[in-house]
């Protein structure tokens, strides 16, 4: 179970989280075996999304074997660089696959602002109390010497463990489900990519606004030094001298 430091830590940073959060994860066709979004096959092999944040460590020119995606995965969140997960940096792993606790412009309409507040914040509980439950079977099922993390050799363990489910589970499916987990992860893929796309877009908005205040900054000092005047230039009045 998660441990009383692990559940105060992750409230600290739950805003983090939740900003972070723009992938939208969407349940399994009916059939197939409710997946651990830990070990999220579109995430872990979704090569653009693992070049964009390990841009300046990896070859992004060079294409990714599944080996490769599923070891940079890994080494995405493991912020500490010990080759090890704990709650917390599966809880940031975790961010990307939930979706955002964010109002349609259709649920908003008519609501007043208490009310949409309201909203949310039964939407942010209801998020947290998932990522909490995951992270539980995470390290239940997962972390084997039961220290409390995951190293790469159990995340590997698992990450076969839950593809070998999957495919037995697809053996049961009907055709019209297999087709709606395909569309399912196809929809996953473009979501995704809008969230990078707004990615690089506030990136941008953040280099120009701080561009924006370096030069107005400048100007500032610029225009104080302006204003100072010099006592030895000529013509100026010297006061008087006691």
């Amino acid at each position: 179970m998660v441990t009383c430091r692990y559940y105060v830590l992750v409230v600290a940073i739950f805003g983090y989280c939740h900003a972070h959060s723009n992938h939208a994860h969407t349940p399994p066709p009916a059939g197939a075996p409710a997946p651990n979004s830990f070990h999220d096959r579109n995430m872990v092999h979704n090569e653009q999304h693992l070049k964009e944040h390990m841009q300046h460590e990896v070859n992004t020119d060079k294409q990714m074997t599944p080996e490769e995606m599923e070891f940079n995965y890994f080494r995405l969140h493991d912020t500490n660089q010990d080759n090890k997960l704990d709650g917390l940096e599966i809880l940031a792993a975790l961010s990307h696959m939930l979706p955002p606790p964010q109002l349609t412009p259709q649920e908003a309409n008519g609501k007043s602002k208490e009310e949409i507040a309201a909203i949310m914040q039964s939407r942010q509980d209801t998020m947290f109390d998932n990522y909490v439950q995951i992270i539980d079977k995470v390290l239940m099922e997962d972390d084997k010497d039961q220290n409390g993390y995951l190293s790469y050799a159990e995340y590997q363990l698992a990450r076969r463990r839950d593809e070998q489910r999957m495919k037995e589970a697809q053996k049961n499916m009907t055709p019209e489900q297999i087709m709606q987990q395909q569309q399912m992860m196809q929809q996953q893929m473009q979501q995704q990519q809008q969230m990078l796309q707004q990615q690089q877009q506030q990136m941008i908005m953040m280099q120009q606004q701080q561009q924006q205040q370096q030069q107005q900054q400048q100007q500032g000092q610029g225009q104080g030094q302006g204003s100072v005047v010099n006592m030895n230039q000529p013509g100026v009045v010297q006061p008087p001298q006691n």
